[in-house]
């Protein structure tokens, strides 16, 4: 989980630099990526029948709404809405996911690793 997570924040220290021409597909790619991890996290979720599945399901899907929203932006020429996204609202919400709901997950997996 930890790589993912390390793959994750390079591309959001990358992204901002970005000119506006190269963002729209960088931004894509970086939800593609979010989307992997968040189905292989879930997966590992229902491999241990994690109890708080549903809540993190329900916080993967509410960030990737956001992102869908920013490339419907993106797609109309947008390119603010997009980046106030990457470099405000998801660097704040990783960290706090990461911090609380990733942590209490890694926990379990550990302990399942035990077992």
């Amino acid at each position: 989980m930890d790589a993912l997570h390390h793959d994750v924040a390079k591309a959001l220290i990358r992204l901002p630099t970005v000119i506006d021409a190269e963002f729209h597909e960088s931004y894509e790619i970086l939800l593609r990526k979010l989307e992997r991890i968040f189905r292989a996290e879930e997966r590992w979720m229902e491999e241990i029948d994690f109890p708080e599945l549903r809540h993190h399901r329900e916080q993967h899907a509410s960030i990737l709404d956001t992102l869908y929203q920013g490339c419907s932006h993106l797609a109309g020429g947008n390119t603010q809405f997009a980046r106030n996204i990457i470099e405000n609202l998801l660097p704040e919400w990783l960290h706090f996911h990461a911090s609380t709901m990733d942590s209490a997950l890694a926990r379990e997996l550990r302990v399942a690793a035990l077992t």
